[in-house]
This record gives C-alpha cells, sequence and structure tokens, in this order.
C-alpha cells in the first residue's frame, strides 16, 4: 500500500523541483523523488568498501605507484 510524503518547499525551491522533474523527463515528482532517492542508494558504498578502498591505496602509496598531479590535465600528460 501506498504511503504519501508531505514536504515543506519554499516557493523558488518548488519551482526548480518541477523544471528539474520536467527536465529530467519526468511527469510527476513524486517519479522524480523515487528516482532520486534510488540513486542516492545506488550511489553510496559501505563503510566495508571505502575502508577496503583506502587500504589499497595506502598500499599503492608505500609502493610509490601513485601519481602526484596537480590537476587531471597533469595526470593525463
Amino acid at each position: 500500500m501506498r504511503q504519501a510524503l508531505s514536504i515543506s518547499l519554499r516557493p523558488e525551491e518548488l519551482k526548480r523541483t518541477r523544471h528539474l522533474a520536467r527536465k529530467r523527463g519526468f511527469s510527476v515528482i513524486s517519479d522524480y523523488v523515487r528516482f532520486l532517492v534510488a540513486q542516492d542508494d545506488d550511489d553510496l558504498i559501505s563503510a566495508d568498501e571505502l575502508v577496503k578502498r583506502s587500504k589499497e591505496t595506502e598500499i599503492l602509496y608505500k609502493q610509490g605507484k601513485l601519481i602526484k598531479a596537480r590537476s587531471i590535465k597533469d595526470l593525463l600528460k
């Protein structure tokens, strides 16, 4: 069974939300909000994954395999 979620937005926030929803192809704001929540779940990594990546990076650093670059442009040279 569906339940309703009510949020308060200032008029300019509501206008922007409607604009963004339409711009991204959503006919109703509810679908846009569901999409945003799903995106948030997909983008997050677990604490375990974060620790794993940190340890891997530390090993690469100690082995001197990391590249120190001031920008992406420098990195791609």
